[in-house]
């Protein structure tokens, strides 16, 4: 009988134990179960995978979202690097935030990768993507210079033309134009009288052309100047010039308007001038207090900065405005740059100005001549010496008396 009542009450043992080994692995195997998935949960939609909160929980708000493996830099990769097996890695990306498709690397393509060409600067931490990679240094060449670049983004149909700069400052206000600003262009011009047919300088020389009693013609020295009746000679005389050449005739306009500074001075070799970094200046240490400094120990005077003189402006003009600074540098006028306040890009007319307009505009009339003057003379106004006069070349001629 007894025996009898421990058959059942065996069985009901051995059912709760089954029970109770069933809840256990239902709620203690999570983690397993779910170890490997391609979820995880993301704040929002926005990429960025955030931690845990302490009870392992997901945090209020979450979504959970697909993971996939993509190729991304581990490494700042440059330019023209041939990608190395450490400069890349496998990350997962969220499945809502890739790039468009075919155009990254899924982590089975990691090997398409390594061993090919950057075309492009790529960030650490950014996807690999296709078009960013060649399989030649030829293929580089398709990006382009930084200059040009910058020069699509400046304007339609502009082009870029180098002009040389006036080592003094005063053509390119101080040196204070930098990469990025507009400038108008100011061309100074000397005029001078010419010989229509012979194209030189006024005036002609003059021979007078005399015949002989045997009719033979003779050719005098040539002269320079022009026959004017006189009461000193029955024949006129003969006026020249009290200068050996011409005084040119100085007229300044503005003529190219709004151009865009590419760069200022000479590009790097390599072409690539946007965002470099400045060499790192060595300076001296400071010396030891007075009474401990030894003979080796005194510390050299810091090096005196290198003064900033670039030599050659490179401007984004129209291509005829292209034409009309190559004439100017080919022509060796003046040129000077005047720089366009932030934003204002109207263009405005402006008159030529000479010393006629100097005298009908600011009533600047010559004084008159009086029976005494200044000692010494005054020959000069600054740094122009009238004294010496200079042709077109720069090249000095014989001075005034």
């Amino acid at each position: 009988m007894r025996a009898r009542l421990l058959i059942p009450i065996g069985l009901i043992l051995l059912l709760a134990v089954v029970v109770i080994v069933v809840l256990m692995s239902s709620t203690g195997g999570g983690e397993s179960d779910t170890e490997g998935t391609d979820t995880a949960a993301v704040d929002g939609g926005n990429g960025v995978i955030p931690g845990n909160g302490e009870d392992g929980g997901l945090p209020p708000g979450a979504q959970v979202q697909n993971l996939v493996e993509i190729v991304v830099a581990i490494q700042d990769l440059p330019r023209g690097i041939v990608i190395p097996e450490n400069g890349v890695g496998i990350h997962l990306w969220p499945e809502d935030a890739l790039p468009e498709s075919g155009n990254y690397y899924t982590g089975a393509e990691i090997n398409e990768v390594v061993g090919r060409i950057a075309r492009t600067d790529i960030a650490r931490g950014a996807p690999i993507l296709s078009r960013q990679l060649v399989d030649n240094l030829f293929e580089i060449a398709a990006t382009g210079s930084d200059a040009a670049a910058i020069l699509r983004a400046a304007g339609e149909n502009l082009v870029a033309v180098a002009i040389p700069l006036d080592p003094s400052g005063i053509g390119q206000v101080a040196y204070g134009i930098q990469d990025g600003d507009f400038v108008d262009v100011i061309l100074s011009f000397l005029f001078v009288d010419v010989d229509p047919s012979f194209q030189t300088r006024m005036p002609n020389n003059v021979s007078l052309i005399t015949r002989a009693e045997t009719g033979e013609l003779t050719i005098g020295a040539p002269r320079q100047g022009r026959q004017e009746a006189s009461p000193l000679s029955p024949e006129g005389v003969l006026l020249g010039p009290s200068e050996p050449s011409q005084r040119p005739r100085l007229v300044t306009q503005r003529t190219v308007t709004d151009a865009f500074v590419l760069h200022v001075g000479y590009f790097p070799e390599d072409g690539r001038f946007i965002g470099m970094t400045p060499t790192a200046q060595d300076i001296a240490t400071a010396p030891p207090p007075p009474g401990e400094e030894t003979q080796q120990e005194v510390a050299s005077p810091a090096p005196s900065a290198t003064a900033f003189t670039p030599l050659i402006i490179t401007l984004g003009v129209s291509p005829q405005d292209a034409l009309v600074l190559t004439w100017a540098v080919d022509a060796q006028i003046p040129i000077t740059l005047a720089l366009r306040q932030a934003g204002n890009r109207a263009v405005t007319s402006t008159d030529p100005v000479s010393l006629d307009y100097m005298i009908r505009t600011f009533n600047a009339a010559p004084p008159n001549a009086l029976e005494f003057a200044l000692e010494p003379p005054i020959t000069s106004v600054r740094r122009f010496d009238i004294g010496t006069l200079y042709d077109f070349l720069a090249e000095q001629v014989a001075p005034s008396n």
